[in-house]
């Protein structure tokens, strides 16, 4: 193979252009495993399973934390989301929890488990299309790995809430017993910690996911991209929607629920394109097979 051409069939000439063009094959990339309907297929799947998943991380959160810092750790997981999505899914996820007591509960959150478990099987598909990998698992694998998916979310999840609630306690208690003060930017270390555990959880989703996995060290540079994406994304979208509330009088009532859906439906946009980069560089180098590995 010569430096002018690889075997995605891009030219390997360097610079801005050779940037440019690279970007283009990872959209053609994209479009052409259907990344855009893929996309909408994880949305839709992701905002079936967000109340179950939620109870069930309730009902986890109730059992290693107790009721009510359980409560306070999910308040502070929406704090992390944009606040229209935030407004949206707050009221509805209290109506949801409130009606729920003992029992009820938690045969509630089993059940959410499973119906959770649908969204990380579309993301597997998303995911199998971007690597082609030639041979899906069996059902009953990829449903272990899907409801195991599901647990690890949950407990991420739970820990992330748990550090974003003690960080103020604790900066709080460096004040008044050390007489230490904390620097104003330290408060955004919530932030910090939500990137670091976002992006620890697309490493697990393009590791394990995929019927035929990257291996470790191909993995990161979708991970970060999809990362840089997302937080621009979400706060453009924020901005977008604080001085362009026309979607109000577009949608009406069900404002709400479109505007959550458009922004799952942008966040699976940014997570299949940050595996279509991953599986573009790995063409780019040669070899896709040696860059991928069975997983169990």
């Amino acid at each position: 193979m010569t430096d002018e051409a690889r075997s995605d069939g891009t030219r390997a000439d360097g610079g801005v252009l050779g940037a440019l063009r690279f970007t283009w094959r990872i959209y053609e990339r994209f479009e052409g495993h259907d990344g855009s309907a893929m996309a909408g297929y994880v949305a839709f799947s992701a905002f079936l399973s967000l109340f179950p998943f939620m109870i069930f991380f309730f009902t986890l959160a109730g059992i290693l934390l107790g009721p009510e810092d359980s409560r306070a750790a999910l308040d502070a997981l929406f704090d992390l989301a944009p606040e229209h999505i935030a407004r949206t899914l707050v009221p509805v996820m209290d109506e949801v929890l409130g009606q729920r007591r003992g029992g009820l509960l938690t045969i509630s959150a089993l059940g959410g488990v499973w119906v959770a478990s649908n969204a990380v099987e579309a993301i597997r598909v998303a995911f199998d299309r971007a690597y082609e990998s030639p041979n899906p698992r069996g059902f009953f694998r990829r449903r272990l790995i899907a409801l195991a998916f599901v647990l690890l979310a949950a407990l991420t999840f739970t820990v992330l809430g748990v550090l974003i609630i003690l960080a103020p306690l604790g900066f709080r208690l460096a004040r008044e017993y050390l007489g230490f003060e904390v620097p104003i930017g330290v408060a955004y270390l919530r932030y910090a910690f939500g990137l670091v555990t976002f992006a620890g959880f697309l490493y697990a989703l393009n590791r394990v996911l995929p019927s035929r996995s990257p291996k470790s060290r191909n993995v990161w540079p979708g991970i970060v991209v999809t990362t840089a994406l997302w937080v621009a994304g979400a706060s453009g979208f924020s901005i977008y929607l604080a001085y362009a509330p026309s979607y109000t009088m577009t949608y009406g009532a069900f404002a709400g629920v479109i505007v959550t859906l458009l922004f799952f439906y942008l966040t699976s946009a940014m997570l299949i394109f940050g595996a279509e980069v991953n599986a573009a560089l790995m063409a780019r180098r040669g070899d896709v097979g040696s860059q991928t590995e069975e997983v169990v």
